[in-house]
């Protein structure tokens, strides 16, 4: 098991802060997330950064721009960049897929992979407006028949899960060999990607559950203290450090499982 850090996770300040950050709180590596900064800094930049701090990209996520429909040509631009990366996972959202329970798309994501040498794994859907359809993205009973049937492999979100009213345990416990990335993160309210802390959920106790299936996969901490969806200017350097805190204090509580 692999423990990773998203690199939206200091976003909007330049990627580097969050390589030292990793490196410092002994992350096996990243999580990368295609976002406008990333394209700014460069592909061939970043992988620079990855081989300096000997920090692998382990998976690449689809950009968070991508909410509407991911077709195969978008999909073939994400494969070429995890490939890039030596990544082991391509992250893509199941929601925005918008393909039907028995779409041949899948189909060509399976030939895909194998002709690719990269796990595509599909994450499930928050309830929320944007990922309600199609809806066997995020329902219990229906998410479990699709994973059966189509035999994909997965991004779980434990936060999501839970608020669709997915038992985690029940869940990675079916479908752990199937299951490439977890993501962690808090919720409340609502809210997505906040700490663990006073939250209803005990991650100590999944992540020692999971631990009991050898599972070999990634697990990506998505704690996003800064996240704002427009920045005019870089937040104050005080909660750049906040920021980073935040993330220490949660990150040492997954290594110590």
């Amino acid at each position: 098991m692999k423990l990773l850090l998203s690199s939206y996770s200091l976003e909007p300040f330049p990627i580097g802060e969050i390589f030292l950050l990793a490196q410092e709180i002994g992350a096996d590596g990243l999580e990368l997330v295609i976002t406008p900064l990333v394209l700014k800094t460069g592909l061939t930049k970043v992988k620079e950064l990855s081989q300096q701090y000997n920090l692998p990209i382990y998976n690449v996520h689809q950009p968070p721009w991508y909410v509407l429909f991911t077709g195969q040509g978008l999909m073939k631009k994400m494969i070429d960049q995890a490939v890039f990366f030596k990544a082991e996972n391509l992250v893509a959202h199941l929601a925005t897929m918008r393909r039907t329970f028995h779409s041949p798309f899948f189909d060509w994501v399976k030939e895909t992979e194998k002709k690719r040498g990269i796990n595509i794994a599909f994450e499930n859907a928050a309830p929320r407006r944007l990922e309600k359809w199609p809806s066997y993205a995020g329902s219990p009973k229906k998410l479990q028949e699709f994973v059966q049937k189509r035999k994909i492999n997965l991004t779980f979100d434990v936060a999501k899960a839970v608020l669709a009213g997915i038992d985690p345990y029940q869940f990675f416990q079916r479908n752990h060999s199937q299951i490439k990335v977890l993501h962690l993160h808090g919720y409340d309210n609502g809210r997505f990607h906040i700490d663990f802390n006073g939250r209803n959920f005990d991650w100590s106790g999944f992540l020692s559950f999971v631990k009991k299936f050898n599972y070999t996969g990634t697990v990506t901490l998505e704690i996003f203290p800064l996240h704002r969806w427009f920045y005019f200017n870089l937040p104050q350097r005080s909660e750049l450090d906040r920021a980073k805190d935040i993330i220490r204090e949660n990150f040492a509580l997954l290594k110590r499982v």
